[in-house]
């Protein structure tokens, strides 16, 4: 699954972290609109998604 953020015809749009502050599921990081590899080799996201896992809710 390669979940978009915009549609076909509209400009591009940035992706988006949501963690458990925004669905309320502990546990899960959901992170649409990341192209690959940039899903896979930015450590920046990397540490985003440590960072969500590990906080107290």
């Amino acid at each position: 699954m390669r979940p978009k953020i915009s549609g076909p015809g509209d400009a591009a749009a940035d992706f988006v972290i949501q963690g458990a502050g925004t669905h309320g599921v502990a546990g899960l990081v959901n992170l649409f609109g990341i192209e690959s590899p940039g899903l896979t080799s930015c450590m920046a996201i990397a540490d985003e998604v440590l960072l969500q896992l590990t906080k107290k809710s």
